[in-house]
């Protein structure tokens, strides 16, 4: 049975790209095939550049879990290498679209192009489609205030904090996971104790202070989290840390693997004169956070 097939990097799984899979999902079911969602793990911006941190919205198996509750037919990662980046467009339409995907349909966006140095745009697509009888279903760019949903308009939003307007062009609420480890134990001291995320280096961290929730001990709770390099009292060499202070919880989980979903950005990260500004402002912190959840 032939494929109605989708391909990209899909980072973020935002609304473009659900409605690219939703599309694929429905050509799919129109032609009687199967849709097959196919990702890049690593995008190709990032395997050129060598960036590998704070650089992904979402870690390879997030993406894939996130695609598969759209329930498309099948889902698969093809990791981008050197040999697949040097392939010429009609190799990669030859051997990759129609030999190994076996591909009846192709759904893309008006900016897609495949093969060494991105040589097979629309035009291209559309002439070996067209000679070997593949169905193509371009998809126009979903939209926000004016403004193309891209991945690299919500890493931008999230590297500035703005996890409001990234949530909404995500259509899901961020989130970053990963076990509880231990810190310099500072907050405790301070008494506010909070849980440190030991987050992929390729995640992005959105910087700043944050009313969120927290997945852990089997529960959703609320909680203010600070992601930054505490500089008032720098205990951790200036590396940026991402800690959560749940509030009205006691219960002990380190180790545990936990996961923070931001909500709402309360301010950014700043240096306090003493210990006594930082605590009032914590305690501030705290207030406001709950004046968000009340009103939520």
């Amino acid at each position: 049975m032939p494929d109605f097939v989708a391909i990209g990097s899909f980072d973020g799984v935002h609304r473009g790209h659900r409605r690219m899979i939703r599309a694929a999902m429905r050509e799919a079911l129109r032609a009687g095939m199967r849709s097959r969602v196919v990702y890049f793990p690593v995008p190709p911006k990032f395997f050129f550049s060598g960036e590998r941190e704070n650089c992904l919205i979402t870690l390879p198996e997030e993406r894939e879990r996130l695609i598969a509750s759209l329930r498309p037919d099948v889902v698969e990662p093809l990791p981008f290498t050197r040999e697949v980046s040097l392939m010429p467009a009609r190799e990669f339409f030859s051997e990759m679209i129609l030999g190994r995907y076996r591909a009846g349909g192709l759904c893309v966006g008006p900016d897609f192009a495949v093969g060494r140095g991105r040589e097979g745009h629309l035009n291209f697509l559309r002439e070996a489609c067209g000679r070997e009888g593949v169905a193509l279903r371009k998809v126009p760019f979903s939209m926000r205030g004016g403004h193309r949903i891209s991945s690299s308009l919500i890493r931008a939003h999230l590297r500035a904090g703005a996890v409001e307007e990234a949530n909404v062009c995500l259509g899901w609420d961020y989130s970053v996971s990963g076990p509880v480890i231990r810190g310099a134990g500072l907050g405790r001291k301070l008494g506010f104790p909070t849980a440190n995320v030991g987050a992929d280096p390729a995640k992005i961290l959105p910087p700043g202070i944050f009313a969120a929730t927290v997945k852990a001990a089997g529960g959703v709770h609320r909680a203010v989290v600070n992601v930054g390099r505490r500089p008032t009292v720098d205990t951790l060499g200036s590396r940026v840390i991402l800690e959560a202070h749940i509030l009205d919880f006691s219960r002990s989980i380190y180790g545990r693997a936990i996961e923070v979903t931001f909500l709402k950005h309360l301010r950014p990260e700043r240096r306090f004169a003493s210990k006594e500004s930082l605590i009032r402002h914590i305690r501030s912190d705290i207030a406001a956070a709950r004046r968000f959840f009340s009103r939520r």
